[in-house]
């Protein structure tokens, strides 16, 4: 049994060849519910249960509640009463970019025996509110949302071909994808 960065590599070796060898399996659904609260801008999240394929995981541990908003200087310019911080959701998205780019290259360079010891990932990106206030069209957020960037920094052993891996491995992300991708979305509004 080989174990690099607590990762059983034959098991995850293994569980590459089954996705390989079964292209309909291991499929994760997922689902996040949002809740208003009653004053704009703000909103609980819920984050639980998820399927495997169709095995549904739902366990108490598994239930996370997020508190949504804006920064208390925002909301003070926007006239919210009873201006607090929470989180802003573009930073959540960035955040969740930067969470699943760990995954996409440590998983992977793990596998590959690629040392990444103290990796660190920055994501920013800048955000023109004047589509979300309906001062520009939904056609426009191209205009008002900047460059998603981020810098990879990684202080263990690494060769220049170990860190050609390493930025190859970042487009393995799923969120990257979601960013970066043309994804298809598509939405429905019905009465409760």
């Amino acid at each position: 049994m080989t174990t690099r960065q607590n990762v059983n590599i034959d098991t995850l070796e293994g569980f590459r060849t089954f996705l390989k060898d079964n292209p309909d399996k291991g499929k994760l659904h997922l689902e996040a519910k949002a809740v208003y609260e009653g004053q704009a801008g703000r909103s609980m999240i819920h984050v639980g249960p998820f399927a495997v394929d169709d095995t549904t995981i739902d366990r108490p541990t598994r239930h996370y509640t997020f508190p949504f908003g804006a920064w208390r200087e925002v909301e003070d310019m926007i006239g919210m009463e009873g201006a607090t911080d929470r989180m802003e959701p573009v930073e959540m998205a960035l955040a969740s970019t930067a969470a699943c780019l760990i995954n996409s290259i440590t998983l992977n360079a793990a596998r590959l025996g690629i040392d990444t010891a103290g990796l660190e990932i920055t994501v920013r990106t800048t955000v023109d509110p004047r589509v979300l206030l309906a001062l520009k069209g939904p056609e426009e957020h191209g205009s008002c949302l900047g460059t998603i960037e981020y810098d990879v920094k990684v202080s263990g052993e690494v060769s220049d071909e170990d860190m050609d891996t390493i930025h190859k491995l970042c487009r393995y992300s799923p969120v990257h994808g979601m960013m970066a991708e043309t994804i298809d979305i598509k939405g429905e509004v019905s009465r409760a």
